[in-house]
């Protein structure tokens, strides 16, 4: 009997895994595909009692939103789908109230302004980068 629920745990281990790893492909192809388009922010939102959410803005050079897609859910069946409430917006004048008026959910808030902060944090660290001579 302890056999077979050691094994049944294993076998659900990794299952679980292996579930994973495909739902971990199947967004780095879409956001492969977004980054045709131009430079994507990510954002994230974890849900400890509340579904997760994800973010990818496709951005402009004048960091306004052309496209967007979000994956929300609690389980590794979550899929990439359109996410439109923020098209047309600048990514660097993003604000919780703002989000709000464009109805999104707290989860999608908190993923977007994450989206911000990173390409914020990564545009500083890209000026940093550049002032930063080179060492050999």
């Amino acid at each position: 009997m302890m056999w077979t629920l050691f094994i049944a745990a294993i076998a659900i281990w990794v299952l679980q895994t292996a579930l994973t790893l495909w739902q971990f492909r199947r967004f780095n192809r879409r956001l492969k595909e977004l980054r045709q388009s131009g430079p994507v922010a990510i954002g994230k939102a974890k849900g400890r009692f509340l579904a997760g959410a994800i973010v990818l803005l496709c951005i402009d050079a004048d960091c306004r939103i052309v496209k967007g897609e979000i994956m929300e859910g609690v389980t590794v069946f979550a899929k990439c789908r359109p996410f439109s409430a923020l098209n047309g917006l600048n990514l660097l004048d993003l604000s919780e109230a703002l989000c709000e008026e464009q109805g999104l959910t707290r989860q999608q808030i908190k993923a977007a302004l994450s989206a911000r902060q990173d390409y914020l944090s990564y545009q500083k660290l890209q000026r940093e980068q550049q002032l930063t001579p080179a060492r050999r």
